[in-house]
């Protein structure tokens, strides 16, 4: 069984808007209709589970009903970071029992451009190596900095470095263990992915389009809007 959990938790700080940007609008439906709906016309996600704040959750459900969203199971109540609120999913499903093998498409409600074709490979990749994840090569150089007084420690190769996306599909007992395991030692992470790196567990990286891009900024929009735009022209839907 596979599941996919979208995570929409967040508070526009970066995005300087007083709304979750998950709601804001890209053409003319709201930013998290497309990631709902790229992971509802996937005949290889067999459910969604989407976590939202709680002042959100109402809005949300009808979002899903106006726009016929299906195979959604759950809305959840998001906790303060994005790792605690899908930490909250995975024990929820495993206290229901979910089945082994099962497989978690853990996704960014802001990233709403993955197409059908990039799911395919990650999930390829995920079930032969356990997990695996979206991105793509950084184009920059890389500096690492010392927090203290700003002075740069080193610069890593940067054929090397790559801009980590989503999803990021664990498979569900690895999943598990990589939460609970972060849990009881207050690992506290960005992505997903690097839970699963603590507990030793290799993850394979799967190269997308750049397209496929965490929206974060209110530039970014301008691009989504691009990006929307040009594939509606070229297809009937942009995920395909």
């Amino acid at each position: 069984m596979n599941i996919a959990i979208v995570c929409a938790g967040g508070n526009g700080e970066r995005m300087k808007t007083k709304e979750n940007k998950v709601f804001l609008q890209i053409g003319d439906k709201p930013l998290i209709y497309y990631a709902l709906k790229t992971f509802s016309d996937y005949d290889r996600v067999d459910a969604i589970v989407a976590t939202v704040g709680k002042e959100n959750i109402e809005k949300l459900e009808d979002l899903i009903a106006m726009y016929e969203i299906q195979k959604i199971i759950a809305i959840e109540e998001a906790y303060p970071t994005r790792q605690e609120s899908t930490y909250h999913v995975v024990e929820k499903l495993k206290r229901l029992g979910l089945p082994h093998p099962s497989y978690l498409l853990i996704h960014n409600a802001v990233n709403p451009f993955v197409r059908h074709s990039e799911l395919d490979e990650c999930l390829k990749a995920a079930q032969e190596h356990g997990a695996s994840l979206l991105g793509f090569e950084a184009t920059d150089t890389v500096k690492i900095v010392n927090q203290e007084d700003n002075f740069i420690d080193h610069t890593p190769n940067r054929n090397t470095m790559w801009i980590a996306q989503t999803p990021q599909i664990i498979r569900f007992d690895i999943a598990v263990r990589a939460f609970e395991f972060a849990c009881i030692n207050r690992i506290n992470a960005t992505d997903d992915s690097t839970l699963v790196e603590a507990i030793h567990e290799k993850v394979k990286f799967v190269p997308c389009s750049r397209e496929n891009f965490k929206i974060t900024y209110p530039q970014d929009l301008d691009f989504a809007r691009q990006i929307l735009s040009s594939r509606v022209k070229e297809k009937s839907y942009w995920y395909a």
